[in-house]
């Protein structure tokens, strides 16, 4: 079970932007860490100073905040409505071009985000890894940069940031252009 890669269910995302279901810090702490991509062996190691087990895994996905990641599956978060509300005067081939558009790289931004702040700044990156999972579209996913920025040059440094942040910027281009 430690080899199985969770990743959130709507529910879950949406406990994580307005808490609507109370979750224990220890339960949220472990949401925030499940990004699709980490087994379940990695968050635990990376949670070990705060006693975590498999059993808040098996809480989280009986609740229905979890499920097992499927290989090739879409991405579970969905777009909000606001990050995919198509141009008044575009035509309908165009509109849905330009929703495909928004909607792919609003996904890639949200998964760049959460994966760096798991990756660089783990449990430090808690406040931001909030703030990521309450953006509603990629303006609000943009608006972080900085933050994100200053959280890196603190923990690790000038070469990782610029490294990272040239990345992000790469993105930013791509889901704004």
């Amino acid at each position: 079970m430690t080899s199985t890669i969770y990743q959130k269910t709507e529910k879950g995302h949406d406990e994580i932007r307005t808490r609507a279901n109370h979750l224990d810090q220890r339960h949220r702490a472990v949401l925030l860490m499940i990004n699709g991509e980490k087994t379940c062996g990695d968050i635990l190691l990376q949670l070990n100073p705060l006693g975590m087990t498999l059993a808040v895994f098996n809480e989280l996905e009986d609740g229905g905040y979890i499920r097992a990641h499927e290989p090739g599956a879409a991405a579970v978060k969905s777009v909000p409505a606001s990050a995919s509300a198509p141009p008044p005067a575009a035509t309908a081939v165009t509109t849905t071009g330009s929703n495909e558009h928004r909607a792919e790289g609003y996904q890639r931004l949200y998964r760049f985000y959460t994966e760096t702040i798991s990756r660089y700044l783990g449990l430090r990156g808690y406040l931001l890894e909030m703030k990521v999972e309450k953006a509603g579209n990629v303006q609000e996913l943009v608006a972080l940069r900085e933050a994100l920025k200053t959280a890196l040059a603190k923990i690790r440094g000038e070469p990782d940031t610029s490294n990272v942040i040239a990345q992000l910027d790469l993105l930013i281009d791509e889901a704004t252009s």
